[in-house]
């Protein structure tokens, strides 16, 4: 196991991997995923009406059923468009996004550096760590803000596992999103 501190450099967020990461969190989110499965009772239930009402008149006897389940599918396709549209808008338009970083794990701190300057984070700031599949790793020193590690870009000999160990030896609240399984280095997964 090595030891802080831990690289990852000229990590890059492209814009598709901006919208997919930020879809993830998306749909993890509990109002979302309640908004989702309303939506999809009401479809099921609009659907059984108008099965129903084949079924006992031959042909359809409330037209309005057809337009309020036409209405209810239009709003789940068009929201999770709308959700990549805007993901994409917020990405051209934060030029630091786009900027290549070089990160740096050590013992006290985070410490990123990127062609516009340098930022560090004492480990006890952050409020917490999102593992994104199995590729990113999301640190929040604000409720709203993130760093976007690629875990693609660690250095070796370090693994993911190293920095959960490191974030747990600092209280940094994980949880995963995306891509199943334990957090790394938990139950002997990494």
């Amino acid at each position: 196991m090595p030891k802080p501190p831990y690289h990852l450099s000229a990590v890059r967020l492209s814009a598709d991997e901006y919208v997919a990461v930020n879809l993830r969190l998306w749909r993890a989110r509990p109002a979302t995923r309640r908004n989702y499965a309303l939506l999809g009772v009401a479809v099921l239930l609009l659907s059984l009406s108008i099965g129903l009402d084949l079924w006992q008149n031959s042909r359809p006897e409330r037209t309005s059923t057809f337009i309020f389940l036409g209405v209810a599918v239009l709003y789940g396709l068009s929201r999770a468009a709308l959700m990549r549209w805007q993901l994409r808008r917020g990405y051209t338009r934060n030029a630091g996004l786009q900027q290549p970083l070089d990160f740096r794990l050590t013992n006290s701190e985070i410490i990123g550096r990127s062609p516009q300057g340098q930022f560090s984070s004492k480990w006890p700031q952050l409020k917490r760590a999102v593992w994104v599949g199995t590729d990113w790793l999301l640190l929040y020193p604000t409720e709203t803000a993130c760093y976007y590690l690629d875990l693609r870009q660690l250095q070796p000999p370090a693994t993911p596992a190293d920095v959960a160990r490191l974030l747990a030896q600092h209280a940094v609240p994980q949880q995963r999103v995306g891509g199943g399984g334990n957090l790394p280095g938990s139950d002997g997964v990494a």
